[in-house]
C-alpha cells in the first residue's frame, strides 16, 4: 500500500492473519546455523554450470489461455501515427563509445490523465467464481509492438492483469502482489518520487495491445487505482513476428554464434535485453549474461553495463529474451526455442567507473540456460578472447579475438560521453580486445568477454570502434575482476541463503496495526488465503533471513487480545516482554538486521501508536515524515535498528 494509502486508511481487516500464518509459526528459525560470509573476494574461479533441473522462480509471470470468460474491451483508445517522434531517433550504423540502440518512444495517452479517467471507461462484468472482470484496448498505429505504462496508486495483491496483443489466444498475466513488489522495490530508492509508482508491462507484439483486469470475489472495484498515461511505442521489435527490421539487421561481417559449436554453452547464458525508462517512455536494447556462483544456486544473477541499467526502476522494466539466436548457422531465421522471460529484475550493484551493473532476475530463466562462469583475474595481454552478443538487436553472433591491452576510461554521472586512454594494467578500468573475427554494434553493449580457454567472464561491453567497415578498431570492455572486488563478490561469492530479502508489509484499518515478514511463504500463503480486506503494501526493506557473523537477530511477538505483532532486535526488550507481558506470545526470531549504523545500512525509524497498542516500523523518510505531520496518534520513537534498501 502507498505512503498515500496508508495515511487514508486505504486498508480493511486481518482478522484471518493470526489463523493463516499458523498462530506460533516462527518467521525465521532461532536455531539456524551462523554461516560464514566471506569478507573479502576469493581468487580462484567459478565454473559454468548447466542444471539438469531449472529452479522455478518465484515470481514468473503466468501464460494465461484467454477463453470464453475473456470479455470485449469496454473501450478503445487510438494513438495516431508517431513517425514523427520515430523520425528523430538516430538510426545510424555509426556508434559512439556507449551507444544503446532506442527501439521505442513514449506516447501520451491524451485521454487518460487520472485513474478516474481510466476507471470511468471500464465496464465490469461478474465471473463464475464471483469476481469481476473487465478489459481496454490501446491501438498504437504504425506500432512494431508496445508496452503499457501503468501509474499505479492502489492495487489489490489479488488482482489479476493480463496483456496480450491482436487475435492472440494467450496473455502474460501479472499479480497484483508482483506489480505492488516492483514499485515499491523502486519506491525505496526514490522515496516519494512519482516515477516510482510506474509500472512497465510486458511487451506485446503489434500495434494493439489489450489489457485484461480480474478481481477475485469480495474485492472492490474501488480499490484499483490504477491508469496508463503513457506507452512505450516500439518501431523496432525485439520478438519473433515482427523481426524484418531486425533480424538480418547488423553488420554483413558478423558471424552467427551457431556457426562455432564452441560457443554454444556461452550462447546459453546470454540474453538480450528490453528495458524501458518510464519518465518518458523510451525503450532500448543491450546484451547481458547469466552469471553462476560459487553455490551453484541457480540464483539468476545477471550481468550488463552501468550505461545500460543503472537504477532500480529501469531493472524494475527489464524483460530478457533467451536463445536469441539463429535456427542454424547464417539461415537467418529465429530459433524456435527462443523464449521470453518479464517481470524486471532487482538492481545489486551498479558502477560507472567499470561500467558494470549486476542484477538478480525477478523471474527465473528457462530450462536450459547455462550459468556463466568467470574469472576474478585480469586476463594478460594476447589473450584469445570471444563475446557472444546482440548487434543491432539482430540473432546472436560470435567475436573473437585477442587482449590488445588496457584502458583508462571515465564517465561523468549523468553523462553519455565516456573517454577512454591506454593505460598500464595496473591503472586501467577496461579493457582492450581487437577482434579477427566479427565485431560489436550498438545492441551488443553490456555483452560478456569470456576467455576462450575455459569460457571463463572477464570483462563487460562497454563500446569502441569496431564495425563492419573498420574490423580493425578496438573495443573496451569495463574489467570484471574490478566489478568483483569492488562489491559483486558479495553475492556470487556466498551461498543464496546468505543474501538479503525483501520484508514485506501488510495492514489492517480496523486495528491499525502493520504485520511484517520475511518469508516468502508466510506472505505467499496470507495472499492466497485472502483474509477479509487483507491489504498488502508491498517490499519495505531488506533484512537478512539467516544468522550470519555481522548481524544480529531481530524477534518477533503476537498480541492475541490486540491483533498486533511486535518486532525488536533489543535482547533485553525481549526478555522484559516475555517476563512481564504474557499478553504478548514469542515467535522468535523475524529476521536479522543491525542495532548500529555501518555506513552501509539505513535506519528503520519506529512509532507507537497508544490507540491501536502497536508499533509502527519504516526505513521511507518520506513516509515517516508524513507520519509525523498527518498521524498524531503515532508517537515517534527515533530510530528501532538499521536495515537495507537492497539486497
Amino acid at each position: 500500500m502507498t505512503t498515500r494509502g496508508f495515511v487514508h486508511g486505504l486498508a480493511l481487516s486481518l482478522a484471518a492473519l493470526l489463523s493463516a500464518c499458523g498462530g506460533s509459526t516462527n518467521g525465521v528459525d532461532a536455531s539456524s546455523t551462523r554461516l560464514a560470509v566471506a569478507t573479502e573476494p576469493q581468487t580462484t574461479p567459478v565454473e559454468p554450470y548447466t542444471p539438469e533441473v531449472t529452479k522455478a522462480g518465484a515470481q514468473d509471470p503466468q501464460a494465461y489461455t484467454l477463453g470464453r470468460n475473456s470479455p470485449a474491451p469496454s473501450a478503445q483508445l487510438v494513438l495516431g501515427s508517431a513517425s514523427a517522434d520515430v523520425a528523430k531517433v538516430s538510426t545510424s550504423s555509426e556508434r559512439s563509445l556507449n551507444d544503446v540502440p532506442q527501439i521505442g518512444v513514449g506516447r501520451q495517452v491524451t485521454e487518460l490523465r487520472s485513474a478516474s479517467d481510466f476507471s470511468q471507461r471500464l465496464s465490469w462484468t461478474p465471473t463464475d467464481s464471483g469476481g469481476q472482470i473487465t478489459a481496454i484496448r490501446f491501438v498504437a498505429t504504425g506500432a512494431a509492438g508496445a508496452r503499457l505504462l501503468l501509474d499505479v496508486t492502489a492495487i489489490p495483491a489479488q488482482a489479476q492483469l493480463r496483456f496480450y496483443g491482436q487475435g492472440a489466444t494467450t496473455a502474460t498475466q501479472v499479480s497484483g502482489a508482483a506489480i505492488q513488489d516492483a514499485i515499491s522495490a523502486n519506491a525505496i530508492e526514490t522515496p516519494g518520487s512519482t516515477a516510482s509508482r510506474t509500472y512497465a508491462a510486458p511487451y506485446v507484439e503489434g500495434e494493439e495491445i489489450n489489457l485484461e483486469i480480474e478481481l477475485p470475489a469480495g474485492v472492490p472495484t474501488r480499490n484499483l487505482q490504477i491508469n496508463v498515461p503513457r506507452i512505450s511505442h516500439l518501431f523496432q521489435s525485439p520478438t519473433a513476428a515482427k523481426l524484418v527490421l531486425k533480424i538480418n539487421n547488423s553488420g554483413s561481417c558478423e558471424i552467427d554464434v551457431g556457426c562455432n559449436a564452441d560457443w554454444a554453452s556461452t550462447s546459453n547464458s546470454t540474453a538480450r535485453m528490453l528495458f524501458s525508462d518510464v519518465s518518458t517512455g523510451s525503450s532500448y536494447l543491450c546484451t547481458g549474461t547469466l552469471l553462476n556462483d560459487r553455490a551453484n544456486s541457480q540464483t539468476p544473477y545477471f550481468l550488463s553495463a552501468n550505461h545500460c541499467i543503472a537504477t532500480q526502476a529501469v531493472a524494475s522494466t527489464l524483460q530478457t529474451f533467451w536463445f536469441y539466436r539463429a535456427s542454424a548457422c547464417g539461415s537467418g531465421v529465429l530459433s524456435g526455442l527462443n523464449k521470453t522471460v518479464s517481470g524486471g529484475a532487482t538492481l545489486l550493484y551498479t558502477s560507472i567507473s567499470n561500467d558494470t551493473t549486476l542484477l538478480k532476475l525477478n523471474s527465473s530463466p528457462p530450462a536450459g540456460v547455462t550459468y556463466a562462469g568467470w574469472s576474478p583475474s585480469l586476463p594478460a595481454v594476447s589473450t584469445a578472447v570471444g563475446s557472444v552478443h546482440n548487434p543491432a538487436g539482430d540473432l546472436q553472433k560470435i567475436s573473437v579475438g585477442q587482449v590488445a591491452g588496457y584502458s583508462a576510461c571515465t564517465r561523468a554521472a549523468g553523462s553519455t560521453s565516456i573517454s577512454c586512454g591506454s593505460s598500464s594494467a595496473a591503472s586501467s578500468t577496461h579493457i582492450t580486445v581487437g577482434w579477427t573475427s566479427g565485431v560489436t554494434e550498438g545492441g551488443s553493449s553490456g555483452s560478456g568477454l569470456f576467455q576462450t580457454s575455459n569460457k571463463y567472464l572477464v570483462g563487460v561491453l562497454t563500446g569502441g570502434a569496431s564495425y563492419c567497415s573498420n574490423p580493425k578498431g578496438t573495443d573496451v570492455y569495463g574489467r570484471f575482476d574490478l566489478a568483483y572486488q569492488a562489491g559483486i563478490y558479495q553475492w556470487l561469492d556466498n551461498a543464496s541463503a546468505a543474501s538479503r530479502s525483501p520484508v514485506y508489509r501488510f495492514y489492517n484499518r480496523i486495528s491499525d496495526s502493520h504485520f511484517y515478514t520475511i518469508t516468502q511463504s508466510e506472505r505467499d500463503a496470507l495472499l492466497a488465503a485472502n483474509p477479509a480486506g487483507l491489504s498488502y503494501d508491498g517490499i519495505r526493506f531488506y533484512a537478512y533471513s539467516t544468522s550470519l557473523a555481522s548481524v544480529e537477530p531481530v524477534y518477533r511477538f503476537y498480541n492475541a487480545s490486540r491483533n498486533t505483532y511486535f518486532y525488536t532486535i533489543s535482547q533485553t526488550e525481549r526478555d522484559l516482554l516475555i517476563q512481564l507481558n504474557p499478553s504478548y506470545s514469542y515467535q522468535g526470531v523475524g529476521w536479522y538486521a543491525n542495532s548500529a549504523s555501518n555506513g552501509v545500512n539505513t535506519a528503520l525509524y519506529r512509532f507507537y501508536n497508544a490507540s491501536a497498542g502497536a508499533h509502527f516500523y519504516t526505513a521511507d523518510t518520506v513516509e515517516r515524515d508524513l507520519v509525523i505531520q498527518l498521524l498524531p496518534r503515532f508517537r515517534y520513537e527515533d530510530t528501532g535498528y538499521y536495515v537495507w534498501n537492497a539486497p
